[in-house]
């Protein structure tokens, strides 16, 4: 999160307008992992900062996948959640 805002004001002293942060590898789905909702509970906190300190970006949340985004077809299933992100409930 840090690291984006770093960017941002670093992009916007070059000139360089953003209007859109992409938010990858979300969890979303708890089930019987401890592990699993305890990074949940963190991303949450993390998500609702980004939420309030880039209040002006359109914020598009892509959940975690199951495997890497690789070739043709995961790349065009990839965009299509950057056009149209899943809508999870946090």
């Amino acid at each position: 999160m840090y690291e984006t805002e770093r960017l941002t004001q670093e992009l916007y002293k070059n000139e360089i307008d953003i209007r859109n942060i992409v938010v990858n590898q979300v969890l979303y789905e708890e089930g019987n992992c401890n592990m699993c909702k305890s990074r949940i509970k963190m991303q949450k906190k993390y998500l609702d900062q980004i939420r309030d300190l880039f209040d002006d970006f359109h914020i598009t949340i892509i959940p975690l996948q199951e495997q890497e985004v690789r070739g043709f077809n995961d790349l065009t299933n990839f965009s299509k959640m950057l056009l149209a992100p899943p809508q999870y409930k946090y």
